[in-house]
């Protein structure tokens, strides 16, 4: 793939060539629980301009709980056309049951994360146990604090390995920007169970199936006026690649550190380069941040 991607200040600048846009979120709409600078400006003048977009997240929430934290931070409903997470794929999955995976599960999960990440799957009738021995699967939803690490993990995945328990894993991401500095997350944590023989099911980015569901939601009948913003060169950029979707980057997320850049600098193109060429990704356009 070619390496050499444009820098563009904001959105203004390719605006014009789409009628819809993918966007992520944590790091790039969002941190923790702020916006991030320029964001409600830039999805106002898309809005204004009559782009649509709908928000797509590696997050183990639900969908409309999403919602809800995108218009306590101040996103208006009208901004935005909808939000696909990866916790409402894994949601329907257990509760439907009709994938392969999914079938032949017991009723009783070990829960693996924060205690706030159960409730998106509290009303679907399975049983937590605390005992890894009483378990049926396991549940991953995410870490525990910036000084997690992989190391932690390892025995316990070994007497899961013991029972052969299968995992879900409802949140894909590798890394997660917590104060500018990308710390483990969920997806890490399950690729190691499954590098150890663990079975692991996921669904969310960078599978195409998440981006071709979002393009069926937009009224645009021509796939090249849809483009993917966002941090990740592994969830958004790669998976944007692989549905055949323009890829816009924003450099100041969680790959900002390796470019030597804070968010809202331009940074060097030769870094840039390097970055994409090692992800074998490329993008229609690089940018500082969401910004207009």
């Amino acid at each position: 793939m070619t390496n050499e991607v444009p820098y563009i200040a904001g959105l203004r600048s390719v605006a014009s060539l789409y009628d819809a846009f993918i966007v992520d979120l944590w790091g790039v709409i969002y941190e923790e629980q702020r916006l991030c600078v320029g964001v409600f400006n830039a999805l106002s003048q898309l809005s204004d301009a009559g782009k649509q977009v709908i928000f797509l997240s590696n997050t183990a929430t639900r969908s409309a709980q999403t919602a809800k934290k995108l218009e306590r931070m101040g996103i208006k409903r009208y901004q935005y056309r909808g939000v696909l997470t990866s916790g409402e794929i894994i949601y329907h999955e257990l509760r439907a049951r009709t994938d392969p995976f999914f079938a032949n599960l017991q009723r009783r999960c070990f829960h693996l994360g924060p205690e706030k990440y159960w409730q998106s799957f509290a009303d679907l009738g399975y049983i937590v146990v605390k005992n890894i021995d009483e378990a049926d699967f396991i549940l991953l939803t995410g870490t525990f604090g910036t000084q997690d690490t992989l190391s932690k993990y390892e025995p316990f995945f070994k007497a899961c390995l013991s029972r052969r328990l299968p995992m879900i894993c409802a949140c894909p991401d590798s890394f997660v920007l917590k104060d500018g500095v990308p710390h483990l997350a969920a997806g890490a944590i399950a690729a190691q169970y499954q590098s150890m023989g663990g079975s692991v099911f996921w669904h969310g980015k960078p599978e195409t199936a998440v981006f071709e569901y979002c393009v069926s939601g937009f009224d645009v009948s021509d796939k090249s006026r849809v483009a993917v913003i966002g941090d990740s060169l592994t969830a958004d950029i790669q998976g944007a690649n692989k549905a055949g979707l323009d890829a816009l980057f924003i450099a100041g997320g969680i790959h900002a550190k390796e470019l030597g850049i804070s968010r809202g600098q331009q940074p060097a193109p030769e870094r840039v380069a390097s970055l994409f060429a090692r992800h074998d990704c490329t993008a229609r356009a690089v940018l500082p941040a969401f910004v207009w």
